[in-house]
């Protein structure tokens, strides 16, 4: 049940924050200015939070921990926000949101590639579900 109202709070966070991305893009503000300052918001409440939960910061200053970070930033942050709000700019926000759907069935193939996901019946029912919902929104009336 957590997870579920998780998942429903970071649907709606995500709806709002392409619902402001189009208004900033219709308002002419530029992407890369704008991603920056959220992501620079976004790290603030992120240090902020921790701080007050009391969670201390850690860095290792291994090959393999700054790689990952740098990858994560780089095509995990930068690169797939600026993907993603180009493509919100140029069909709108309620087409973009559709790549909501695609992505964890995408996360589910490279799981199963590189990190030993085993498929379920239940996998492939989520997965009817969501291409289904995508069909039926995007279906002429």
């Amino acid at each position: 049940m957590l997870g579920a109202a998780f998942t429903m709070v970071s649907v709606l966070f995500s709806m709002l924050g392409s619902l402001v991305a189009h208004r900033n893009h219709d308002a002419g503000i530029r992407m890369w200015q704008s991603t920056a300052w959220g992501m620079l918001y976004g790290a603030l409440f992120a240090a902020v939070w921790a701080a007050a939960a009391g969670k201390s910061f850690a860095f290792e200053a291994t090959p393999a921990y700054v790689l990952s970070l740098t990858y994560l930033v780089v095509f995990g942050s930068v690169l797939a926000f600026g993907s993603y709000l180009t493509l919100l700019g140029r069909i709108g926000a309620a087409r973009a949101g559709y790549v909501g759907v695609m992505v964890p069935i995408v996360a589910l193939v490279i799981s199963a590639a590189f990190e030993g996901f085993h498929w379920q019946a239940t996998t492939f029912v989520g997965i009817a579900i969501s291409l289904l919902g995508n069909v039926l929104v995007l279906r002429k009336r």
